[in-house]
């Protein structure tokens, strides 16, 4: 990972778990620089993406603050800070999943592009169907190294993937690429999804990296149109 990523990801985890309160000054840059044994440049691109994703906010002459979360907020970036998944976003509620397709296949070269593979591979295929209180939520169809992932099985794939990955195998998931477009539902994804005929869907393709760079999966979940939701924070630059 970029030391600069190293920086972010500190002060993004000390904001969400309440040691920089809202309205919190923050260290000066000359102070991170000498902590994060860093440059000048490295710091200020910490900086910038906390600014832009909306965690913090710069005041001339006076120093940059914490700005203020609400309680959702909170939830929200703790879960995309810690990449738990459904079980960790709602954690409040019954998260189950219904598994479609366990299986061990040749990676094929659309995937081994996306997985950043030069050799065919042996994968993991899970289709699984991830219900929230009971109500079908996504359908994911996700790829991963068998040789990084040891040992997954059916039983696993009916729980929390990513708690197995961080839990017990002791990897610490770090960042993903996301790709987000809407599209018409097929009928069979949309019978498991509840959904009626002709419904749009929302496909998210994913790909997830470990913090320290390997690739661990890819993955393109099928969402309901009615039930996602995407937000993010715009920053006009004066």
């Amino acid at each position: 990972m970029n030391k600069y990523a190293k920086i972010r990801n500190d002060v993004r985890n000390k904001i969400i778990s309440g040691k920089y309160k809202p309205g919190t000054l923050l260290p000066k840059e000359s102070e991170m620089i000498l902590k994060y044994n860093a440059s000048k440049l490295t710091v200020k691109k910490a900086m910038d993406e906390l600014v832009n994703e909306g965690l913090i906010i710069k005041r001339r002459g006076s120093g940059t603050f914490v700005k203020g979360l609400s309680t959702e907020d909170i939830k929200k970036l703790k879960v995309v800070n810690q990449f738990q998944g459904s079980s960790a976003f709602f954690a409040d509620k019954v998260v189950e999943s219904r598994v479609l397709v366990f299986e061990v296949v040749k990676s094929e070269p659309e995937i081994m592009e996306r997985l950043g593979l030069s050799e065919i591979s042996d994968l993991y295929h899970v289709v699984r169907t991830r219900l929230i209180d009971g109500d079908p939520y996504v359908i994911e169809s996700t790829y991963m190294p068998v040789d990084l992932i040891k040992n997954l099985t059916f039983e696993i794939c009916s729980g929390s993937i990513y708690e197995y990955i961080e839990d017990e195998l002791g990897l610490t998931i770090g960042s993903a690429h996301r790709r987000i477009e809407a599209r018409k539902g097929t009928d069979e994804g949309l019978v498991e999804l509840g959904g009626k005929s002709g419904d749009p869907v929302v496909l998210v393709s994913q790909v997830g990296y470990l913090s320290d760079g390997r690739t661990f999966e890819a993955s393109m979940n099928v969402h309901r149109y009615d039930k996602y939701a995407f937000e993010t924070v715009l920053m006009h630059k004066n």
